[in-house]
């Protein structure tokens, strides 16, 4: 049931974010490699949940004025600043929202739930060239309004490549919730924008310099090449990704390379698996909540998963995440998530 919140008095509250937001633009202006901008997050996090949405407008147009600053004094660039401002689009859009239904405040469990949304409609995976398939599915801990676990997908403007990231960050719920927009924003603002080797290298560059030291976060991103059946695949600190040979009839694993969790690493890099999807082939990414649990160790997890979907090859790949995101080790325990992309 959703609770919500006593009606806040705006002005007081308006007067509390505009101080928060002004000392933080000081702070940042004096020590900008201390005080990242993405500080200033969490006071909009405030608006956005507790403020009347012409507050908001205000609030929001005072953080883009600030950055657009900065952005002129030579204290970044509007590049590097694109994961921030896609945040508070996501903020904005939360915001709007809650004043398109007449609500005066967001219950915590509420606004998770909005935000979720939002992110899962950052991964919706758009229809794809003849003969190539692909699905999600998701699952949240205990039943939490908001998951650590999402996606991020872009198909390229000339319709060719499909690019997905699929992330998982530590925490549950509110916890896990502000972390999630960070990086979303973060990966929001580098894929389908750059080179493929670059995304997860910019993404980490961007947690690692504007103070990611709360929990972690891991990601796997996948492009593939629609034309030719080229798929490659980087690994941030993430269970390794399956790939089906229709040829061989067997699973293999694409984990030659790995890199570290996002965030820990300063210039860390990637690299990237190679693999060919031929027709019949499959790609499939999970988070270890399919997989893990805490009476089991990881192979047994990753064999369970894999004899799921082998026993589902006579009936066809489609449906194969549901199933596996509801029988997933870790069960109410954690999070669980999976995309697959197969070819006819």
């Amino acid at each position: 049931m959703t609770r919500t919140l006593p009606a806040v008095e705006g002005t007081p509250l308006l007067v509390a974010v505009l101080t928060a937001l002004v000392l933080v633009a000081l702070a940042h202006h004096t020590w900008p490699d201390a005080v990242p901008l993405v500080t200033l997050v969490p006071p909009c996090l405030v608006a956005t949940t507790l403020c009347p949405i012409r507050e908001v407008r205000l609030v929001f147009g005072v953080v883009l004025a600030y950055v657009a600053y900065s952005v002129v004094v030579g204290q970044g660039s509007w590049t590097r600043q694109l994961p921030l401002l896609i945040s508070l689009g996501l903020l904005y859009a939360l915001a709007t929202s809650r004043a398109s239904h007449g609500v005066a405040t967001f219950a915590g469990d509420r606004m998770l739930g909005d935000l979720r949304t939002r992110l899962l409609k950052m991964g919706e995976i758009p229809a794809l060239e003849r003969g190539w398939h692909a699905e999600r599915s998701f699952a949240t801990a205990h039943g939490n309004a908001f998951a650590g676990d999402f996606n991020v997908t872009t198909r390229s403007r000339c319709g060719r490549s499909l690019e997905v990231v699929l992330a998982d960050v530590s925490g549950k719920g509110q916890e896990a919730g502000t972390r999630a927009l960070v990086l979303a924003g973060a990966l929001g603002g580098v894929i389908g924008t750059t080179e493929p080797q670059h995304v997860l290298p910019m993404a980490n560059e961007y947690l690692e310099r504007d103070g990611w030291d709360e929990g972690f976060a891991t990601a796997v991103h996948v492009c593939l090449d629609m034309a030719t059946g080229e798929v490659l695949v980087a690994s941030a600190g993430h269970p390794p990704a399956m790939h089906y040979d229709a040829g061989s009839g067997r699973w293999s694993a694409l984990d030659e390379a790995r890199g570290p969790a996002l965030g820990f690493v300063a210039g860390a890099t990637y690299p990237q698996s190679r693999a060919v999807l031929q027709r019949g082939d499959a790609l499939l990414v999970y988070t270890d909540g399919i997989i893990e649990s805490r009476v089991r160790d990881l192979d047994d997890g990753i064999d369970w998963m894999l004899g799921e979907a082998e026993a589902r090859l006579r009936e066809g790949f489609a449906g194969l995440t549901k199933r596996l995101v509801a029988g997933g080790r870790a069960g109410d325990e954690d999070d669980r998530a999976a995309v697959l992309i197969w070819r006819d």
